[in-house]
C-alpha cells in the first residue's frame, strides 16, 4: 500500500487494485495520470468544510479510468457537485458494499458528515474526517460533554477491527487537549500506522504527542506528516488459520477415560493434521501433578 500526504485531512492511497482519494483540499494530483489506468479512482469527501471538499475533484473524471464518487450526505444539494459524476451519497451509521472496492463503513462525525472505514482487499484505511474529541478550552460544558459521548460512542464501534493505516486528527487549535481524540482513538483501536492530520500552525504537535507516556500502542507506527509526505507500508496480514488439537491422548481415548467414540475420531484427526503445515498445528495435553 502507497500513502501519498496531499496536506491538512488529504490522503492519496494506491493499493494492488485501487486508487483511493480522501479529503482533496490542496496538493498535486499529477501523479495520478501515471497511475495505471485499469485501477479505479474512488474519491471520498467526508464532508461540505472547504478544507475538505475541493470541486477540483470533479475534473478528475477525465474519461481515462473509471472514478466514483463517495460523499457525505451533507453535499446532498450543493451547487459544487457535478450533476454528471457517479456519486455514491453515504449516510452515517452505514455499511455499503460498493463494486469494485469492498465494503465502506461510516461512523457519524461530532462536527459535520461522516468517518470512512474502507476494506479493499489489499488492506483496510480508516479516515476520520472531522470525527475527534472537540474538547475546546472554554466551551460550554453541556455541549463538550456530548462531544465527548458522541466521540467515544463512534470510535467503539471499530473497536476490534483491523486496520492498517489510520488518518486521525491532531488539532493543535485545542491547546492542551490537542491529543485528547488521537489518545482515545489509539486506546480503542490499534492500527498498524497511525498518521496525523488536521494540524494548523504549530508542527510540533506530532513530535509532543510521541512524547506522551504510552502513547502509541503495541505494534503501531506513527507516520510523521510533518515531516516525511509518501510512505510505503505493509498490510497486516489478514488473520492466521491454526488447528489446535486439545488433550487428545492415550487417557482420553482408549485408557481409563476412554470411549468408543473418541476412538472412532482419531483418523479423522489424523488426516485433519496432515492437512496443515506443522508450524500451523498446536496440541495441548492435559497433566496432573503427583499431588
Amino acid at each position: 500500500m502507497k500513502i501519498d500526504y496531499l496536506g491538512h485531512s488529504g490522503f492519496l492511497v494506491e493499493t494492488e487494485s485501487v486508487l483511493l482519494l480522501f479529503d482533496y483540499y490542496f496538493g498535486d494530483l499529477s501523479p495520478l495520470d501515471r497511475k495505471p489506468a485499469e485501477k479505479p479512482l474512488y474519491v471520498f469527501v467526508s464532508h461540505a468544510h472547504g478544507d475538505h471538499f475541493n470541486p477540483k475533484i470533479f475534473s478528475l473524471d477525465k474519461g481515462t479510468r473509471p472514478v466514483r464518487y463517495i460523499l457525505s450526505f451533507d453535499l446532498k444539494g450543493n451547487l459544487a457537485v457535478s450533476g454528471r459524476a457517479d456519486i455514491l451519497y453515504a449516510e452515517a451509521g452505514e455499511t455499503y458494499d460498493v463494486d469494485g472496492l469492498g465494503s465502506v463503513q461510516t461512523l457519524l462525525s461530532t462536527d459535520a458528515g461522516v468517518a470512512y472505514l474502507v476494506t479493499t482487499q489489499s488492506g483496510t484505511v480508516f479516515h476520520a474526517g472531522d470525527l475527534n474529541w472537540w474538547d475546546w478550552p472554554g466551551e460550554d460544558p453541556a455541549w463538550l460533554a456530548e462531544q465527548k459521548t458522541v466521540f467515544q460512542r463512534e470510535i467503539g464501534k471499530l473497536a476490534g477491527k483491523r486496520i492498517d493505516a489510520a488518518f486521525v486528527v491532531l488539532d493543535d487549535r485545542l491547546d492542551v487537549n490537542y491529543a485528547k481524540g488521537m489518545a482515545w482513538f489509539l486506546s480503542v483501536c490499534h492500527p498498524s500506522y497511525v498518521l496525523p492530520m488536521h494540524f494548523r500552525k504549530d508542527r510540533s504537535v506530532i513530535e509532543r504527542f510521541k512524547a506522551l507516556p504510552n502513547a502509541l500502542p503495541a505494534g503501531t507506527e506513527i507516520l510523521d506528516t510533518t515531516k516525511e509526505t509518501s510512505w510505503r507500508i505493509e498490510e497486516r496480514s489478514a488473520m492466521k488459520k491454526l488447528l489446535i488439537v486439545i488433550d487428545m491422548q492415550n487417557d482420553f481415548i482408549d485408557g481409563a477415560l476412554g470411549t468408543p467414540e473418541a476412538e472412532a475420531v482419531v483418523e479423522a484427526v489424523k488426516d485433519k493434521i496432515r492437512a496443515y503445515p506443522p508450524k500451523d498445528v498446536i496440541a495441548t495435553m492435559d497433566t496432573h501433578g503427583p499431588d
